[in-house]
């Protein structure tokens, strides 16, 4: 039986409820109702071991529901207040109860119109899907309130909106690219009409900020295997306005570099670094996506590194000492990242890792800088500070590079014998 309030096995939700229990006790008492929904519905229904956070909804206004939590809740958030969201600790758990609504993007706004209800049905209808436009009343939690036959869609593994597409996606075109993660990650096909739609209205995704877009993209890269959710980009128009390095390959090039996204650990930076080095660089992508100075700045040091590696073993594969330390100043912190990236998007390592293991077992890569500092520089050279002193440091940073370690004595008679035959710039 599928439908608005069909069955559910008994027991399904039963944790779930028993966790929102010292809240839903309030707000029943109050007059109201408060229902598990979305994401969490979804997932259980499915048999997915993983819990979410809770998120509820309720016909509490956001005033009435931060009365309700107060005393029960560890820690409040009030941050998405105005858009009729509480967030919330209770114990172990975060929830987020909002507010039914139904929101709307107006003309070429980038924020949506929310207009608070007390209709469960109306608040559904604005969600994305079906599949996450089910609903679990917390005092009855046998009954499934699920208008748009998202179980259905569920079962037939079908991707569809509540309402045509057209309006779905004209009101938050954030979905297309949703609809690409839900592919992807769940094996749904779009329902007639879906693509076309999406595809009609593909320019409409201007109007979403950069920040949001980025979001949504990360989630995808988030999936065990992308590679269906950027073709379902690429049917519907859209990959090239959120990658456009990445549309500009050949298709063989593109699944050739969606195949080693797949390889490497689920992380958005990293994968992106993947498509970057296919790509030879996202300058304009990461603009545009807003990537934050630290995200934009690892995909940066990967790509170095992982080009470094490309030139700086010999041609049979092996590497010496001094390369190998050129490389671990090189790269630093990240060193490891380097070598595990560089081999995931197919450069040769050769005997590297091998080198690094021998070469850390014997403290070698321990400080790779100097071993006399600025002040000692200059009372074994007599010299005041100056540009001199610069030179000589990095002369220092050299030796230890080409040589490996060294005591001070040595360093600095070294470094004595070279100054006295140096000619001064």
């Amino acid at each position: 039986m599928s439908g608005d309030g069909a069955p559910v096995p008994e027991g399904t939700f039963d944790d779930l409820c028993a966790t929102v229990a010292p809240l839903s006790g309030r707000f029943i008492d109050a007059g109201h109702r408060l229902y598990l929904v979305g994401g969490l519905v979804r997932d259980r229904l499915m048999g997915a071991d993983r819990t979410p956070d809770h998120d509820l909804t309720t016909d509490a206004t956001p005033d009435r529901i931060r009365e309700l939590v107060e005393g029960v809740a560890d820690v409040v958030w009030l941050q998405g207040e105005r858009f009729g969201t509480v967030g919330l600790r209770v114990g172990d758990h975060a929830m987020e109860i909002t507010t039914h609504r139904a929101e709307a993007y107006v003309g070429d706004s980038r924020k949506p119109v929310v207009r608070f209800s007390t209709d469960l049905h109306e608040d559904l209808g604005r969600r994305d899907f079906t599949v996450n436009a089910m609903a679990v009343d917390v005092a009855d939690p046998t009954t499934l309130h699920d208008p748009f036959d998202g179980r259905g869609d569920l079962d037939s593994r079908i991707l569809r909106t509540p309402r045509s597409p057209e309006e779905s996606f004209g009101d938050d075109p954030l979905r297309m690219l949703r609809a690409a993660r839900f592919h992807a990650r769940y094996g749904l096909t779009p329902a007639d009409g879906l693509v076309e739609a999406a595809r009609s209205l593909a320019d409409r995704l201007g109007i979403v900020s950069g920040e949001r877009i980025r979001g949504e993209l990360f989630r995808l890269l988030e999936v065990e295997d992308p590679t269906a959710g950027f073709s379902l980009l690429e049917e519907i128009d859209l990959l090239w306005r959120v990658l456009p390095e990445f549309a500009g390959l050949e298709e063989d090039a593109r699944l050739s570099a969606l195949a080693q996204v797949a390889t490497v650990e689920a992380d958005p930076v990293l994968r992106l670094a993947v498509i970057a080095w296919a790509t030879g660089g996202l300058a304009d992508s990461a603009t545009a996506l807003r990537l934050s100075g630290s995200d934009a700045g690892l995909i940066v040091d990967l790509l170095e590194g992982a080009d470094r590696i490309r030139v700086g073993g010999s041609t049979d594969g092996t590497w010496s000492d001094e390369s190998v330390r050129r490389l671990a100043a090189a790269a630093g912190p990240i060193l490891d990242r380097v070598v595990g990236f560089a081999g995931s998007v197919g450069v040769a390592v050769g005997d590297l890792v091998s080198a690094l293991g021998r070469l850390r077992s014997a403290g070698d890569l321990d400080d790779l800088g100097p071993v006399l500092d600025g002040g000692e520089v200059m009372d074994l050279l007599g010299l005041e500070p100056g540009r001199e002193v610069g030179e000589a440091m990095a002369w220092l940073t050299d030796l230890r590079l080409r040589e490996g370690r060294m005591q001070p004595d040595e360093a600095g008679g070294r470094l004595a014998a070279w100054w006295s035959t140096r000619v001064p710039d």
